[in-house]
């Protein structure tokens, strides 16, 4: 049966377990074929653009990337064998023996041309401001290239594990908008908004991977109806646990609870298109918020406050007094609103989804409390794919977001404070921030890491004054499997949403 998108969410809202859609191994019994009931079918299967967790979840069954993390945090090779800053400004990397898809090596060729279509005009890829500093490749021979910089570049080997930096196959875009990947699995059928099977890689570099003969991944737009789904056996694992769900699957006997409670975080973006180009009227929102209710409320007490940017306590880079940047001073945002002239009140739009319900009681909670202060906010929630549409054409005058740290380096928080890059849905635009990208671009060259500790420290000050973004809270990170299922590790902390590029180890007892 084919079903249309209408079609697919009627039947998910009528039924609190899903029986599996499509696909050629939708009648299969056996236990090789992990069935997977994914939060949301991709918005598209581009390459290289940031679409959300469930379009990496799906990017890293089928693609790599040069480096990755492994469990404990630690860059570990991955395409890569070797990497080394061989001079001030280029990086020397070796190339495992590793094919595609197809069959053909994964080279040097290759990975120059990823880079140069993440690096063209109009790419859309969410590295294309990041890889700016990469003034060239050096193809040395097919299994060694240099990464050149225009500057001492201490952050390559973060950048090349971040999570949509895949490595595909030249040109192969062409044919596919995905390309042909070097990842555990690949494509044999999609049916948008319906379901995705995928094959086992033949020639994945890893010996023994993927031990599964497939992989069919159905989407379950209700969070109620995917948590049913695994109870009742419909699927083997499921992503974005509910937090209301997660004491349930915890003690379930059937189930297994994959959970780090310091995950991904919520925030608050600002278009400077409008009103919140004045700075004072975003510390005032951000000074109007009670986060301590939005961790019990919206994520039944699996989280913690948002307060300051996201550095972990034991980061050479953690400062005590810049981490509680954003607390609750209703009387201070007043006076803020009184100073930038809404002294009777100010009124706004909020862009957020009602697909997840995160991103739909935060937005609802924002909205109640910033009327507490003068503030009233009008929600925009539509479904994801148009959320993540609207917010790059810059509809709203802010936005509710939810992300993880895509690497572990200091310089991973740019993509979020900094303005002043490439639009994306997930960044505030429309205005800048004095003094802040000169400093995240000094961080990025300093390799000494005492001067590095230095400049992110003058950073973070910019941005408690500024408040380029607002945080709420940080949010724990689930995934949810049947017994059966072996093999399920995560990622630690801030990369913990990220952890599917571990999943190629994932297997059926």
């Amino acid at each position: 049966m084919k079903l249309n998108r209408r079609s697919l969410l009627q039947v998910a809202t009528a039924s609190a377990a899903l029986v599996a859609l499509g696909g050629r191994f939708a009648q299969a019994q056996g236990t090789e074929v992990l069935r997977i009931g994914l939060s949301t079918y991709p918005p598209h299967l581009r390459p290289w653009v940031n679409v959300g967790y469930s379009g990496h979840l799906l990017c890293a069954l089928i693609n790599r990337n040069l480096i990755n993390y492994d469990e404990a945090g630690q860059l570990v090779g991955d395409l890569a064998e070797s990497w080394t800053n061989d001079t001030p400004t280029s990086w020397l990397f070796t190339l495992r023996d590793a094919k595609f898809h197809d069959g053909s090596p994964v080279t040097a060729a290759d990975v120059e041309w990823t880079l140069a279509q993440i690096a063209s005009d109009g790419s859309g890829a969410y590295m294309f401001d990041a890889l700016k500093p990469i003034t060239g490749i050096e193809v040395v021979d097919e299994r060694s290239f240099r990464i050149m910089t225009d500057a001492p570049l201490a952050t390559v080997p973060a950048l090349m594990a971040y999570p949509f930096l895949s490595i595909l196959k030249a040109d192969s875009t062409d044919d596919e908008e995905q390309g042909i990947g070097a990842g555990p699995y690949l494509i044999g059928y999609a049916e948008k908004g319906v379901s995705i099977d995928l094959e086992p890689n033949k020639h994945y570099y890893k010996e023994g991977l993927p031990p599964l003969k497939g992989i069919t991944i159905t989407p379950y737009v209700d969070e109620s109806a995917r948590v049913a789904a695994l109870k009742a056996g419909d699927v083997d694992l499921i992503d974005y646990v509910p937090w209301s769900a997660m004491a349930a699957v915890d003690e379930d006997e059937a189930l297994d609870l994959h959970k780090v409670d310091a995950g991904a975080f919520m925030y608050l973006s600002f278009n400077g298109s409008g009103v919140f180009a004045d700075p004072r009227l975003r510390q005032a929102v951000a000074l109007g918020l009670r986060r301590d209710e939005f961790v019990e409320s919206v994520f039944f007490g699996y989280g913690a406050e948002m307060t300051g940017l996201p550095r972990s306590p034991s980061s050479p880079y953690y400062n005590e007094a810049l981490a509680s940047i954003w607390g609750y001073d209703p009387d201070k945002a007043k006076a803020l609103l009184k100073e930038a002239g809404y002294e009777n009140g100010l009124e706004v739009s909020l862009l957020s989804t009602s697909q997840y319900s995160m991103h739909r009681d935060v937005a609802v909670l924002v909205q109640a409390q910033l009327a507490e202060i003068g503030i009233k906010v009008n929600l925009t929630m539509p479904d994801w794919a148009t959320k993540v549409n609207l917010g790059t054409k810059g509809v709203g005058d802010f936005g509710v977001q939810g992300i993880g740290l895509d690497n572990l380096d200091p310089d991973g928080v740019t993509t979020l404070i900094d303005p002043s890059l490439s639009p994306t849905y997930l960044r505030s635009r429309g205005f800048e921030v004095e003094g802040l990208s000169e400093l995240l671009e000094a961080g990025r060259s300093e390799l000494d890491e005492a001067r590095r500790i230095e400049i992110y420290r003058q950073a973070d000050e910019l941005v408690a004054a500024a408040t380029p973004v607002a945080g709420i809270c940080y949010r724990a990170t689930g995934f949810a499997c049947r017994k059966e299922v072996t093999g399920l590790t995560m990622l630690p902390d801030q990369l913990s949403p990220f952890s599917s590029v571990l999943f190629d180890k994932l297997n059926l007892s």
